[in-house]
């Protein structure tokens, strides 16, 4: 719990501190000298309502993040399903939280067009103004342009994250990484099983000083620990 609200904590900073250059670089690339002006007042009275705005994206963000780690869990259990293999491990929802992540801060910006109008009430056309002042004219096209790649993006990491899974047949273990590359060991290459102090989670060291960690896979049965543990000949330390 508490690496996923260090990872939430991370990229909420991230956007805080990328949000003003952004900004700042679409207002150089395409100004607005036509805008009508506002008082310091009226622009006070607007950041209050675009920091609004940038919580409502941090709550959006956070369900989707949830719900999109969640979804990615589920499909990768799914794309790696097989009844050739006694066990088949699969990336868990803290493995795949960090793209989950990265896709919910992408579709976050839907919803937040979408509510817009509703939190900003009968403010919503002076605040077009004050994005117009703060983010030029052309704004919105490049926002859907930069959205458009982050979808992008994001889709190609979250297929390359759901790549890693486990094979565990009676013989041997197939280890396929996120690029499809494929390791395959025996019981007998293994050299160690440490137990980390939590349920389902173990250390499993090879002789080619491997390491698979099953702290990220899912699930991860004591049946299975045992079935290692016998082949291999090494008992379960803890």
């Amino acid at each position: 719990m508490l690496e996923i609200l260090k990872s939430l904590l991370i990229a909420f900073f991230a956007v805080a501190v990328l949000l003003p250059i952004v900004r700042y670089a679409l207002r150089r690339l395409s100004p607005s000298p036509h805008v009508e002006a506002m008082t310091a007042v009226e622009v006070k009275y607007m950041q209050k309502q675009d920091l609004k705005l940038t919580i409502a994206y941090f709550v959006f963000a956070t369900v989707l993040a949830v719900f999109c780690s969640g979804v990615l869990a589920m499909l990768s259990s799914i794309i790696h399903a097989s009844k050739e293999h006694l066990h088949v491990l699969t990336p868990n929802f803290r493995a795949l939280f960090a793209p989950g992540l990265l896709l919910g801060l992408t579709l976050a910006i839907l919803p937040l067009r979408l509510a817009q109008g509703a939190l900003l009430g009968h403010d919503y056309e002076m605040y077009k103004t004050y994005l117009a002042r703060l983010e030029g004219h052309n704004s919105n096209r490049i926002y859907n342009l930069l959205l458009a790649v982050m979808l992008l993006v994001s889709g190609v990491v979250a297929w390359y994250s759901m790549r890693w899974h486990v094979d565990i047949s009676e013989t041997n273990i197939e280890v396929t990484n996120l690029l499809l590359e494929n390791r395959s060991y025996t019981m007998e290459e293994i050299e160690s099983i440490h137990y980390l102090g939590a349920e389902g989670e173990y250390l499993i060291s090879f002789k080619d000083q491997t390491n698979l960690n099953t702290t990220y896979l899912k699930p991860v049965q004591l049946e299975m620990i045992a079935l290692l543990s016998e082949k291999s000949g090494h008992r379960v330390l803890r």
